[in-house]
């Protein structure tokens, strides 16, 4: 287990330099502790030479199902009391941790510190379509809960937006994926020959004859190119979009005015022309008073700011309290 740390630290370091680094967190799902408790261990021989200048904290994550660490973390208990697993991911169905959790604890507490969390089997399996769909990692589910573990720490303020986090990516879902991912998440592709009839030009041929779907355009206004490349991949993920991109509301009045987009995912907060200005813009002109605008904003609005939007745009969507999936399940509402 050290030599996850001293693989994580090299690969984090400049090559060029020689140099080893240690990320802030390093989030792992765990049934025993001998995971994160080696790995950490390896962090601190690392720190004891120099190589690395602080230690990651560490998050450990169980699922709600069997999660005696996480309930003895939260009493402030140096020992996990056994419960009876109940969750459905078998891997991480320790019901008895054992001295795992309280040397696991001591370490943690004598380190950089850390968080212990929980998620349910829904969240591991959602948090493995996501890995799926916007990374193209097929995840097995103890994984998806290390994942599902980042998201709640991620939304509760814990980990920091800015902070490097490395998760313990520890399987393939290859021998699970018909149990959890589900019908039409993978796909068996067999080669057949191709029909003795297709013309040498059989590329084009049979490019001819597939179904034509229209191409449905979206628009990304935003001040952020993060925020931007973020709806763009949960876009692609869905894989059926033509997707532009605006840093700022002018120039996203410049590519409205010479072609159209089917659907426009607007900030709000934005320099010079914010996305309110945007949106009067857009109701003064006949032709784009109708556009689709789906808002997608870290701005807490007043009352007097959300009465602005009524009635102007499809729906008011808060950054980071989204998941992919919530955001394509609207525009595709938009679009019908």
């Amino acid at each position: 287990m050290k030599t996850i740390a001293f693989e994580i630290a090299q690969q984090l370091g400049d090559p060029s330099e020689g140099s080893w680094r240690a990320p802030d967190w390093y989030v792992q799902a765990v049934s025993g502790g001998v995971g994160p408790y080696g790995v950490l261990k390896g962090f601190g021989e690392l720190h004891a030479m120099g190589l690395i200048d602080h230690l990651p904290r560490i998050a450990v994550i169980q699922a709600a199902g069997c999660d005696p660490m996480v309930r003895a973390w939260k009493a402030d208990s140096d020992v996990a009391e056994p419960l009876l697993p109940t969750t459905r991911i078998y891997t991480l169905s320790t019901g008895n941790p054992g001295r795992g959790y309280t040397l696991l604890r001591r370490r943690i507490l004598e380190a950089a510190g850390g968080a212990f969390e929980s998620v349910s089997d829904d969240e591991a399996i959602q948090a493995m379509h996501h890995l799926a769909k916007m990374e193209g990692l097929s995840a097995e589910p103890a994984a998806g809960v290390a994942f599902a573990g980042l998201i709640r720490l991620a939304h509760q303020g814990v980990i920091e937006p800015d902070e490097a986090v490395v998760v313990n990516l520890s399987g393939h879902s290859m021998p699970v994926e018909e149990e959890a991912l589900g019908e039409g998440w993978y796909r068996d592709l067999t080669s057949r020959a191709a029909p003795a009839d297709v013309p040498e030009d059989g590329l084009l041929a049979a490019l001819a004859q597939l179904d034509q779907r229209v191409t449905r355009e979206v628009l990304i206004v935003d001040d952020h190119p993060e925020a931007r490349r973020l709806l763009r991949r949960i876009l692609n993920a869905h894989g059926e979009y033509e997707i532009g991109e605006a840093a700022s509301g002018r120039e996203a009045l410049a590519v409205v005015e010479r072609r159209q987009p089917d659907l426009m995912i607007l900030d709000l907060m934005m320099p010079g022309m914010d996305g309110f200005a945007v949106l009067d813009a857009l109701r003064r002109q006949p032709s784009t008073a109708a556009m689709p605008v789906v808002v997608v904003t870290a701005k807490e609005l007043t009352p007097a700011e959300e009465r602005r939007l009524q009635g102007r745009i499809r729906r008011l969507m808060t950054k980071g309290e989204f998941l992919g999936e919530d955001l394509l399940g609207e525009i595709d509402r938009a679009l019908e």
